[in-house]
């Protein structure tokens, strides 16, 4: 009497049997893949021959562990590496060691009512999570806060933040209007001028917030390349060459009639002197 246990046992073909777990570095792909294609979990579980809660494990893994990797590298940079790679553009700003600014980032809108109100942003009329980024004169981000709900005022993130622990005395910080935060920091604050009650801005009050604004639409491009991402929108199933490109119900020909040699003379003397690569390849045959 035989009694078979699994019905894979009985099958010697390899590659009808889906692996329990991938390598390291294809773990790794599988993650990169999900993140900067947007594939979803289908389509990933079909290309690496696993199972959909296998990609999703993985995904959710990987997510985890790169926090936590990434997370602990420390991205402050010193005053005198700042000042020794200061842009000409901050000429009128020496001291500056970093421009900090707001971004909000889209999430899905809570069942909650109560939550609702808490991640609702008035500014981008939708539900976020916002955050702060600092990013020093020459480029690089030195700073990046907790995620934040969208509701939550610039200078509260600020102060929740932990930043003004990280500044001195002897170095500014340059922000936009919305930081009303003068009194938060012990150095200086570059910030562009209110109008207020005023019927016109000062001369002064304009060139300075001119400089400020020239210098800081680098940052602010910084910013929503950073952190404005969106998840690219990837196809619901996977297609063949022969779906996406069918072959056509005629045979397509573009001339309305087959060339001469006296066409092809013709065209050979017009890219002789000016394109003689292409004239070689269509010279006649020795």
């Amino acid at each position: 009497m035989v009694r078979i246990t699994s019905v894979h046992a009985a099958s010697k073909e390899p590659s009808l049997l889906r692996p329990l777990k991938l390598a390291p570095i294809d773990e790794l792909l599988l993650f990169l893949m999900h993140l900067s294609v947007g594939l979803h979990l289908r389509d990933l579980a079909k290309r690496f021959n696993i199972h959909t809660t296998t990609a999703s494990r993985i995904i959710t893994s990987w997510t985890h562990f790169l926090y936590y990797l990434l997370g602990s590298i420390r991205l402050w940079i010193p005053p005198e590496k700042v000042k020794a790679h200061l842009p000409p553009e901050f000429a009128l700003f020496p001291d500056t060691q970093v421009v900090l600014d707001c971004t909000e980032i889209f999430c899905q809108t809570p069942s909650s009512l109560l939550l609702h109100s808490e991640v609702y942003s008035p500014y981008k009329s939708h539900t976020t999570f916002k955050a702060m980024i600092g990013i020093a004169p020459h480029g690089p981000i030195t700073f990046v806060s907790p995620l934040y709900a969208g509701s939550m005022s610039d200078r509260e993130i600020l102060k929740q933040s932990g930043i003004a622990k990280l500044l001195t005395p002897e170095m500014a910080i340059m922000v936009d209007k919305g930081f009303l935060v003068d009194n938060l920091f012990p150095g200086k604050v570059y910030r562009p001028a209110f109008l207020a009650r005023k019927k016109q801005m000062a001369k002064e009050d304009v060139q300075q917030t001119q400089s400020i604004a020239r210098v800081r639409v680098h940052v602010e491009s910084c910013t929503d390349t950073t952190c404005q991402w969106k998840k690219p929108k990837a196809a619901k199933s996977t297609h063949s060459v022969e779906e996406l490109f069918p072959p056509p119900n005629e045979p397509y020909n573009p001339l309305t009639r087959e060339p001469t040699a006296e066409d092809r003379d013709w065209l050979r003397n017009r890219l002789r002197g000016r394109f003689s690569g292409m004239s070689w390849l269509l010279s006649p045959e020795l």
